[in-house]
């Protein structure tokens, strides 16, 4: 079969620099729908009689069909044009974004829950096959900046889930659900101008698909992949709920709502390119356990659990949270693909494949979606038992368990590296 290695050393640093921001715009356009009517969503299906654990179905919808788009994207990357991976998704995501629009005509909510989650499944579908390649072509365009690349990547990704429910409530709020989803469908479609401009990026070799599978059940390059699932669980756990939890504990409508989500948005877009010029130039392993030691501390602030008596709901204390984790999620999540490089290239003689880059890039794209399945199918669940405040003190102290294991698994690789001490040891770090 074929694998395609990257040719972008041809293109002028200016084209390099106008392709990849083209490609972030396409990028964020995509994953703008993933998260969309999360502000508004639980409140129109409660006016709906639809529950809350059939809210986080719904949402959940399109993760779920992400993580399986990312998962098969690992071997279509290495079949067609990156041209033809950007086009026809598009088109797909663009027009099933708009179909939305017909479901506030449903008569049942059973009909509307249905047809809802089969729209978001193919949204799923076909976002996830544009994600993972925007990422693998981000990446092919700065080879030497994996780290740099993954973080502009991973800003335009978590920008575009946490600014997506600030934009879905204010167009709710201007014509309701029609025009939630109209909008957003109409500006999807007109990226196909820019992707009829994208140079072909690759050139084919072969290579047997059994290796890229090898690659994909690897322990250690599955953690490292797990780590960012994790963060981005507590990221999203709480999307579904604050909505309401908002409206009851602070008085406030969905618009403040979406604005909070904005601030998480801003920081993360601010923090995401310090973190990883950092990284490219240190050691990921490093941000790898501050993330997991920091962020469960951080979290049970969100509500905060009423353990903590010192403070207690208010606007400032979930501004400051989300901001907070504005700054630990990216931590998290961008040393994760550089680590999987490593990983890989401690195995394989220093040498890091194009066919490998392409499954590894696949991979660390499919741990976003499943760390947002998990986080909002979770609280879809737990919602109806247990109150918001408690919920994500568990859900910190859940995390706590992570902790361990990300030091636990650093710890291994580092003492595998020593062993290695006096002969050839093929890692940067």
């Amino acid at each position: 079969m074929a694998v395609r290695t990257s040719v972008a050393d041809s293109l002028s640093p200016t084209r390099r620099i106008v392709l990849f921001f083209t490609i972030c715009i396409i990028l964020y356009c995509a994953c703008l729908t993933f998260n969309l009517p999360s502000a508004y969503l639980p409140l129109y299906n409660e006016a709906h009689n639809v529950t809350s654990s059939w809210t986080g179905v719904i949402i959940a919808a399109s993760p779920l069909s992400i993580i399986l788009a990312c998962l098969f994207s690992a071997f279509v990357l290495n079949r067609f044009s990156n041209r033809a991976l950007f086009l026809v998704p598009t088109v797909t995501l663009g027009i099933l974004t708009a179909l939305n629009a017909v479901l506030d005509c449903m008569p049942d909510s059973k009909y509307y829950v249905a047809l809802s989650s089969v729209f978001r499944f193919g949204q799923g579908i076909a976002g996830g096959l544009i994600e993972v390649t925007a990422f693998a072509a981000m990446v092919g365009v700065f080879p030497h900046k994996v780290a740099t690349a993954t973080a502009i990547g991973e800003m335009m990704l978590n920008g575009a889930l946490a600014s997506g429910p600030f934009i879905g409530s204010v167009f709710y709020a201007i014509g309701g659900y029609k025009l939630a989803f109209i909008v957003p469908g109409a500006i999807i479609l007109l990226c196909v101008i820019p992707e009829c401009f994208i140079p072909q990026l690759t050139t084919n070799i072969k290579v047997d698909n059994r290796k890229a599978l090898y690659v994909l059940t690897d322990p250690m390059i599955l953690f490292a992949a797990w780590h960012c699932a994790a963060c981005q669980i507590l990221q999203n756990y709480h999307m579904p709920l604050l909505s309401v939890y908002v409206e009851k504990m602070l008085g406030e409508d969905v618009v403040w709502t979406g604005v909070a989500l904005l601030i998480n948005s801003g920081f993360i877009c601010i923090s995401a390119p310090i973190i990883g010029c950092l990284v490219d130039r240190f050691n990921p392993y490093v941000f790898f356990v501050a993330s997991s030691i920091f962020l469960p501390i951080v979290y049970i602030f969100i509500g905060p659990i009423p353990l903590i008596t010192f403070i207690g709901p208010s606007k400032i204390q979930l501004l400051a949270t989300l901001a907070a984790m504005g700054i630990l999620v990216p931590m998290g999540c961008i040393p994760s693909l550089l680590v999987m490089f490593d990983l890989y290239k401690a195995k394989h003689g220093g040498e890091l494949h194009p066919w490998a880059a392409n499954v590894l890039v696949s991979l660390y794209c499919a741990s976003y979606p499943v760390g947002v399945f998990l986080g909002v199918v979770t609280s879809g669940i737990v919602a109806e038992y247990v109150s918001f405040r408690w919920s994500t003190g568990v859900m910190a102290a859940v995390f706590v368990f992570q902790s361990l294991a990300c030091i636990a698994f650093c710890c291994a690789v580092y003492k595998k590296k020593q062993r290695r001490v006096g002969s050839e040891v093929y890692s940067n770090y």
